[in-house]
């Protein structure tokens, strides 16, 4: 499970990242324990990241000039 970082803690960080002492908030972890990453959720420490949806471009559509309009 991959989670972000809500809030910077030292409870257990050397579980996701074992040279730190301390995890700084805005960090984001791939494929955490997700026993581990529910707890940290629960807390409120951190939130899952899901990935991004794949979204299609479309191209612009041109307004067509009225009668009335100059061009």
């Amino acid at each position: 499970m991959d989670i972000k970082i809500k809030w910077g803690f030292e409870d257990d960080s050397r579980t996701l990242d074992p040279e730190m002492t301390a995890i700084k908030a805005g960090r984001t972890f791939k494929n955490v324990d997700s026993k581990y990453a529910h707890d940290l959720i629960g807390r409120g420490l951190a939130e899952e990241v899901k990935p991004a949806a794949k979204v299609e471009a479309k191209p612009a559509a041109n307004k067509q000039t009225g009668p009335k309009e100059n061009k």
